[in-house]
């Protein structure tokens, strides 16, 4: 008996410091470690009187860590250990007794894996009530009963272990030191498994500290993105908030036509960038006063191309491949018309992607709608005008048709010759 107590206090030792946090929403960590099991062995090995004297242990090494780290003294915790301990002495003794039987090699597990099962259920409940946790929280649950199975593989490996060295007829010594090698194998396991939860839960925070700089870096580059094309509006006092303005139209636009929220930010952030590409694009030609040259218009012609380029080596906030795609299509393709007469490509009709078909007709509204060095800003009225004459040729209808009902302008659309219709 006095070996039982001796290995027994051996054991709660090395539980106890056998430990891992798990988080409880924002409300702290949950302390787990391996008292359970070893309880469970000793209400099944020494009864009661070996059980409590396991629990005192325990006691005795908590109070002591506590009083060594300057901790606050939990009152919560001691209880839930008395709550435990009960649990597992009178669901153990019930399993083994009038259910299962430790003389029976294949009801030691399931009375292990049900007495672990039952007790980590108690510990959620009694956590929940002693620390006002909500069981609502997501989590933690979860974790606390996620090792139960291979922990009723190791107790029942110790218990047939057990079984089987009674049957030997071997003096005390030499049961205790096979008793000792297995307790020490089993320690062993458990020690490596929760070396493995220690260090899945470093790599779980660092993978989550990589995302939170990744998402940082995202940001900032997007935000780089916005400078420059802000910076670059400066470059022309008459192009000042231009980008904009026409992020703000074309959003207006999709959301007429029923696109979801997540498209509309597609769609606003392909307009904030749609002419960053101008940044490749002289000041002779950019903000030359008077008409273009032929030559002079070729070369305006490839701020689209730019753009584009420029952006496919950018990292741009949390859009997919596709998202991806379809905001470079805005900058690549807001100048093509449905009559092929647009540029980089002449896209024609469907070709062109449908976000860079709403976003033309922004595009267009904005420049018309606003001052310039050779011109003065046109009325609202006029510039819905020229989309309505635009529509199938220049424009997409359907887009004109969802902007000029922002605008208040349906009736010019109403007015206007029918047209054949060369896209859907």
């Amino acid at each position: 008996m006095l070996l039982d107590y001796l290995l027994f206090a051996i054991l709660t030792y090395a539980a106890y410091n056998m430990y891992y946090y798990v988080p409880v929403g924002d409300r702290g960590n949950f302390r787990e470690d391996g008292h359970t099991i070893c309880w469970i062995a000793a209400s099944l090995v020494g009864g009661w009187p070996v059980l409590l004297f396991s629990v005192a242990i325990l006691l005795i090494l908590y109070t002591v860590e506590m009083l060594k780290n300057g901790l606050p003294y939990k009152p919560q915790n001691l209880l839930l250990f008395v709550i435990q301990a009960v649990t597992i002495y009178e669901v153990s003794h019930l399993l083994t007794e009038d259910v299962f039987s430790l003389y029976n090699p294949l009801g030691i597990f399931p009375a292990m894996f049900l007495t672990l099962c039952i007790t980590q259920l108690v510990t959620v409940a009694i956590s929940s009530w002693l620390f006002r946790v909500s069981l609502r929280v997501g989590g933690w649950k979860r974790k606390l009963l996620k090792f139960n199975l291979i922990d009723s593989l190791y107790l029942s490996l110790y218990f047939v272990s057990s079984a089987y060295i009674e049957t030997l007829e071997i003096d005390t010594m030499q049961s205790l030191l096979m008793n000792g090698t297995i307790m020490c194998a089993l320690l062993g396991l458990y020690y490596w498994r929760t070396v493995g939860i220690l260090q899945t839960q470093r790599v779980q925070a660092k993978i989550l500290e990589v995302e939170a700089l990744n998402l940082q870096i995202t940001q900032a580059n997007q935000q780089v993105l916005l400078a420059f094309a802000s910076a670059l509006e400066k470059r022309d006092p008459y192009t000042a908030g231009h980008s904009e303005r026409v992020a703000t139209y074309a959003v207006q636009i999709g959301r007429e036509l029923g696109l979801s929220e997540k498209d509309l930010g597609i769609i606003r952030l392909g307009g904030l960038l749609h002419d960053i590409g101008k940044i490749g694009i002289p000041d002779s030609v950019l903000i030359k006063p008077g008409k273009l040259t032929a030559e002079e218009y070729d070369v305006m012609k490839q701020h689209p191309v730019i753009g584009e380029e420029l952006l496919r080596g950018a990292t741009l906030d949390d859009l997919n491949a596709e998202e991806r795609e379809k905001m470079l299509e805005i900058v690549l393709s807001h100048h093509e018309r449905p009559d092929g007469r647009g540029y980089p490509h002449g896209l024609v009709g469907a070709e062109i992607p449908l976000f860079a078909k709403l976003t033309a007709v922004a595009d267009a509204f904005d420049a018309m709608t606003s001052n310039r060095a050779y011109r003065s800003a046109m009325p609202i009225e006029k510039a819905a005008s020229i989309l309505v004459e635009g529509c199938d040729t220049q424009f997409w209808t359907p887009a004109v048709k969802a902007f000029l009902k922002t605008l208040g302008q349906e009736a010019l659309m109403e007015a206007a010759p029918t047209r054949t219709a060369k896209e859907s």
